[in-house]
């Protein structure tokens, strides 16, 4: 395998290629400054590591899978590499036609079809798409922040928040933000803004992660009437989607680069797409309300971030319908938790529960729930990005957790 070095333009390795085939593409290539052809594997077994090690260098990178030789394994290649290593963009080379070969190749995953004999311009324009499709990429220095809000049980008000905190952040169109609802089938959010349902979904868009440009995200978003940009869940019941953590971190990645925030609406549990959402996220809001399931699952999530190395000031707990007369008291739930509380929201359950019913978030910023909103708004936009460190915050002390609860 020849060597590819970080300052490498264009890194392409290919899969099973016949010997004629890939002589035309090291030749085509040749002539690309900075462009390296890194060699030929002869299997299609294990053949995405192989891939993702050699090609880890690249800033564009390509592989090219032969599918004459086994249509079936080089299918299951280009789909393990469409999920484990979503920025690798690749090439089916084939001698077949036919529009039926064609569409399944493209439908697990590949970006480009060349037909045999390769024809030099036609290499060529396929790697200057991809290279369109990097620079568009990187046409962004300023990453944009990614707020994940995670119900530390269901029914504590995730969505509600989600979509007030958004709607603040973006203040009807001075910043550009985005409404992800990351529920995997029959989320909320469209119905709380009072828009319709999407055709397509958040993981539709995350199991295309080769594919993300402008262009095709386009074709995902809801528009709400304050600039708020929407991407939808699914409205079936049974929708699953094989998006893996990485793909969902891609794509999340993406969205960052064209929004100034992203906020995220997940379904309690730490399900795949939610580690990954995590995962990517500079800040994760625990949303709970005063209840003892909601502390026990709150201090489990603490726990588990800790361990993941995020800082004690990446991690949000939201105390959601707070009232000073509720079942249990802020001094008590903080020593459960081990930490302070960050945002309190104060109980206006009738308050949304009309405005969800009408299809229009509450907006007056006159009222205690949205005066508590707008603050929360500030000190998320006021705050730097942070990156995770390798040493965790302490997890609740020992006389924390549930037996503060109960004064043992």
């Amino acid at each position: 395998m020849d060597k590819v070095e970080a300052s490498t333009r264009v890194a392409a390795i290919a899969v099973c290629v016949d010997p004629t085939t890939y002589d035309a593409v090291s030749y085509f290539l040749a002539g690309i400054p900075g462009a390296v052809v890194v060699g030929n594997l002869d299997h299609y077994a294990s053949a995405e590591r192989e891939i993702g090690r050699e090609l880890a260098l690249g800033r564009a990178r390509i592989c090219l899978i032969d599918y004459d030789r086994n249509i079936d394994e080089a299918t299951w290649v280009t789909e393990r590499m469409r999920t484990e290593h979503p920025d690798v963009h690749t090439f089916a080379v084939s001698s077949s036609s036919d529009p039926e070969v064609i569409i399944g190749a493209m439908r697990p995953g590949c970006v480009e079809y060349l037909i045999k004999p390769l024809e030099h311009e036609r290499v060529l324009d396929a790697l200057a798409r991809v290279e369109a499709k990097q620079k568009e990429k990187a046409r962004s220095r300023t990453r944009g922040k990614i707020i994940t809000l995670v119900g530390a049980k269901g029914g504590t008000g995730v969505t509600s928040l989600a979509l007030h905190l958004a709607l603040e952040l973006g203040q009807e169109g001075q910043r550009k933000c985005l409404l992800v609802d990351q529920h995997p089938a029959l989320g909320d959010a469209s119905l709380y803004l009072g828009v319709s349902r999407h055709e397509y979904s958040f993981y539709e868009l995350a199991c295309n992660p080769d594919r993300l440009d402008e262009d095709l995200l386009k074709g995902f978003i809801l528009r709400h009437d304050s600039g708020l940009h929407l991407l939808d869940s699914s409205d079936t019941v049974d929708a699953t989607y094989g998006a893996s953590p990485s793909a969902v971190e891609h794509t999340l990645a993406f969205l960052a680069d064209i929004y100034q925030f992203v906020i995220v609406d997940c379904p309690p549990g730490l399900t795949e797409g939610t580690r990954g959402c995590i995962s990517t996220s500079e800040q994760v809001a625990i949303v709970m309300t005063a209840d003892v399931p909601s502390v026990r699952n709150a201090v489990s999530y603490i726990e588990y971030l800790s361990k993941l190395g995020y800082s004690s000031s990446m991690i949000q707990v939201v105390l959601n319908r707070h009232s000073k007369k509720g079942p249990l008291s802020d001094d008590r739930i903080e020593q459960s938790l081990g930490r302070s509380i960050s945002v309190r929201v104060p109980n206006a359950f009738n308050q949304v529960i009309r405005a969800i019913n009408s299809g229009t978030p509450t907006s007056s910023r006159k009222s205690s729930f949205g005066a508590a909103i707008e603050k929360w708004a500030q000190e998320v936009s006021a705050v730097p990005t942070e990156t995770r460190t390798d040493m965790p915050f302490a997890p609740p002390a020992p006389n924390g957790g549930l037996r503060a609860l109960f004064g043992m």
